[in-house]
């Protein structure tokens, strides 16, 4: 029998778990509605903490305790002596800024309160962190086990999915990944296919759990009608209000659709400074290895030529996560196809544009020392540019396209 590894001194929190709090700007709100779904993943709040200085405290005090590794009761005192620095110290009434609904008394200090801001922090974090990971490693690890919770008065929709094993990019996992509540300790085991098919292959013994490939029905989703915004959601049975969304899956949607909305707007060289970070991180493989559902697309260039001759709606240039997934898949043997992507923007600055005589489409044809390449750019319906494909050519056909532009034929 294999002993559980016990934790080592100067252990480290993994970097997808305070990346993903990190990650989060500051959202005070008065009431926990105010922040709904995956606006989570962006987004930090506590409810009644209306002043920007206190949620401040808060954000900094759970991001010292991740990164630290910090148990409730430390961080809690820690941050009891920074509510009373900061005159938070007791009961005071806090008043809601859209003056929608009346005052109410707030006394952060409470107990209770500090344990659920604490927990429901933390766990949406270290949730987020082992979706990342998980997406990384699937390829050795394919599934996801719902572990039991650890709690000692569990939900009983919970039990219920205890030993299900469904593939790490089965819909179910897009609400049902845990923390399904507050207070919940629901886990996820990844396991290999060869596990797999010996857990649900095992005959249950009496009372223990039951392995099983498909998710229980448990009946119809909830109708909830936000108070705060209005916004009326269907929420699967068994999961609190709020709690319906994947922290990591939100987490790697949103930052791509806030880093595209920036950069988009942002000058060419910061734009090129913060493309270049993204493409070092582990965040493209991980958006090539999401389900087809998911149209995400990733900034990979800027290239103000192309989109003056496109007439495109921003210098910005993207891929979806359809084309590295295609590439990917079709060159699993050649490990430098992403780096390929990586190299987009030194592709297109060392590169000449070239009109093809395809509608809505150019090429940039590169000389390097490993070869021609031909960059081919689509402008969307939209007005945005996409990578449609990024490839070597032959040097004859690089140099034939470049005489006709250089002619003026297409």
């Amino acid at each position: 029998m294999v002993n559980s590894p016990q934790p080592r001194r100067g252990f480290q929190t993994p970097p997808e778990v305070t990346g993903y709090f990190a990650d989060k700007g500051l959202r005070p709100a008065f009431s926990w509605a105010d922040v709904w779904g995956e606006e989570h993943a962006y987004a930090f709040t506590v409810a009644k903490a209306t002043e920007l200085e206190l949620l401040t405290a808060f954000k900094t005090s759970i991001g010292k305790a991740l990164t630290d590794g910090q148990g409730f009761e430390t961080w809690r005192k820690g941050m009891i002596d920074e509510l009373h620095r900061l005159g938070w110290g007791g009961p005071r009434t806090v008043t809601d800024p859209t003056g929608a609904w009346s005052p109410a008394d707030v006394d952060f200090t409470d107990a209770r309160r500090l344990r659920t801001i604490f927990w429901s922090n933390v766990n949406a974090a270290r949730s987020a962190g082992q979706w990342e990971r998980a997406q990384r490693t699937k390829a050795a690890l394919p599934y996801a086990l719902y572990v039991r919770t650890a709690s000692t008065d569990p939900r009983k929709e919970h039990l219920g999915w205890v030993g299900i094993i469904l593939p790490i990019d089965d819909p179910w996992w897009r609400t049902h990944w845990p923390p399904n509540g507050w207070g919940c300790k629901c886990s996820i085991r990844m396991i290999t296919g060869r596990e797999r098919d010996r857990l649900l292959a095992a005959e249950p013994k009496p009372g223990g759990i039951t392995y099983r490939d498909t998710p229980p029905d448990d009946g119809p989703p909830k109708v909830f009608v936000n108070r705060r915004s209005g916004e009326i959601s269907e929420i699967p049975a068994g999961i609190d209000p709020g709690w319906q969304t994947n922290p990591g899956l939100s987490r790697a949607r949103t930052l791509v659709t806030r880093l595209s909305e920036r950069l988009a707007e942002a000058g060419e060289d910061d734009a090129r400074a913060a493309i270049g970070e993204l493409w070092q991180t582990p965040m493209p493989r991980i958006v090539s290895g999401l389900p087809a559902s998911e149209r995400i697309q990733l900034p990979v260039a800027v290239a103000p030529e192309a989109a003056k001759a496109l007439d495109a709606s921003s210098h910005l240039v993207s891929v979806s996560r359809d084309t590295l997934a295609e590439k990917l898949g079709r060159h699993r043997d050649r490990p430098t196809e992403m780096a390929t992507f990586a190299e987009v923007q030194e592709l297109i600055d060392a590169g000449t544009l070239v009109d093809r005589g395809q509608p809505n489409r150019r090429s940039v044809v590169t000389e390097r020392e490993d070869g021609w390449w031909n960059t081919a750019i689509a402008r969307s319906a939209a007005g945005f540019m996409r990578i449609v494909s990024v490839h070597r050519v032959r040097a004859e056909q690089a140099l034939k396209w470049m005489r006709k532009e250089a002619d003026g034929r297409p």
